[in-house]
């Protein structure tokens, strides 16, 4: 079971996918290279978590618990002990590639490595992944906090193991995941071209 989390990247992504973590209850460290861009990702769930209890749909005590799961830094040595990571840095795949070859040294052995990719090839990052089987595509949309749907994509040499721990990850911070393989757009994007397509004539 998952037992902590780590996300690098504290954009609106990174920020929205370590909300939904600590919101029901996992420990999760936020990984980005500037305090001030930590500041901000912070300062994005707290708006989030503030916005339900303004809705009643959560309390400042339950707020409380949940910003105390949460714990950001610039030092990556601080995902030694995650038991998933999920990338969600600038959809650039140089980016996304020259992470993963930094984590191989950081991360353990038998830790999962997903990338929030809406578009770039697992299958084609696996290689610089520290262990291509533990890795996979988790493709959440935005707004996280509204948004239900999880794509979660296999690439050719994604485990079994990986899958079903992401797709009951995904269940457990209350989304609804889809397995896919690895092909250009996924499912969703790739339903959504022909009709932004069809638009345009």
């Amino acid at each position: 079971a998952v037992t902590q989390v780590g996300v690098v990247g504290a954009g609106i992504m990174g920020a929205g996918i370590a909300g939904a973590h600590i919101r029901r209850g996992i420990p999760t460290t936020m990984i980005d290279v500037t305090p001030e861009a930590l500041a901000r990702g912070a300062a994005g769930i707290t708006k989030v978590l503030q916005s339900r209890i303004d809705i009643g749909r959560s309390t400042a005590e339950e707020t409380i618990r949940a910003l105390g799961l949460l714990h950001t830094s610039t030092n990556r040595s601080q995902l030694a002990d995650r038991d998933v990571v999920i990338e969600a840095v600038v959809e650039n795949e140089a980016v996304k590639t020259d992470l993963y070859r930094e984590l191989r040294g950081i991360l353990r052995a038998d830790a999962i490595l997903a990338s929030n990719t809406s578009t770039i090839s697992i299958t084609r990052m696996a290689s610089a992944a520290p262990v291509p089987e533990n890795f996979a595509g988790m493709h959440f949309f935005n707004p996280v906090d509204r948004m239900q749907l999880v794509e979660v994509i296999r690439g050719e040499k994604t485990s079994d193991r990986t899958t079903a721990t992401l797709v009951a990850l995904a269940k457990r911070v209350g989304k609804t995941p889809i397995v896919v393989k690895d092909c250009p757009g996924f499912l969703v994007n790739r339903i959504l071209f022909p009709y932004l397509n069809e638009a345009m004539v």
